[in-house]
């Protein structure tokens, strides 16, 4: 007659398999308390409340910082929790209060412009340009060549620009 087989002895996976994962309650098992959550404010830290509801955490976060609570986002994770929300947080969760600001918008796209950049003027440099300012005769005499500026600002000493319908000042903007 055969044999009946061995039992067989326990190996390591029989303990490697855990139980199969269970849904967090809505309140702590320790207790029939509320659960003890960390809430990170803006300005005082972190403190250890007990709410019961997303809105009595949203007015400890403001009581605490001093601010309106229709101003507060309260996230955890990166869900943004909601006074309508479920109150789903177990024991020790990490609930931070930020500040609802303006704007946070799409970036913009950038423009595509269809005609080239305007270039600038650059200054010409003239080698020797004072040659056209005097003249020296024979004798050794100087003579302006240009219009010397009336102002009392500028005084003798400053020329005026010649163009082909006017004599222009650049220091005091004097124009004839």
């Amino acid at each position: 007659a055969p044999r009946p087989a061995p039992p067989r002895p326990p190996g390591p996976s029989d303990f490697e398999r855990s139980p199969p994962r269970r849904r967090h309650p809505p309140f702590s098992t320790r207790s029939n308390m509320a659960p003890q959550i960390f809430l990170h404010t803006l300005s005082q830290g972190t403190h250890v409340v007990r709410p019961t509801s997303v809105r009595s955490l949203r007015a400890a976060a403001a009581a605490l910082d001093n601010v309106p609570a229709s101003s507060l986002r309260l996230t955890t994770g990166t869900t943004e929790l909601l006074d309508d929300s479920l109150f789903y947080l177990t024991d020790d969760a990490a609930v931070t209060a930020v500040v609802r600001v303006l704007g946070g918008g799409k970036k913009r796209k950038k423009k595509t412009y269809t005609t080239p950049k305007k270039i600038k003027h650059k200054k010409k440099k003239v080698a020797l340009a004072v040659l056209k300012m005097y003249k020296v005769d024979d004798d050794g005499n100087i003579t302006r060549l240009r219009k010397e500026c009336p102002s009392e600002e500028c005084g003798a000493g400053v020329f005026m620009a010649k163009h082909k319908d006017r004599d222009y000042c650049g220091r005091c903007g004097l124009t004839y």
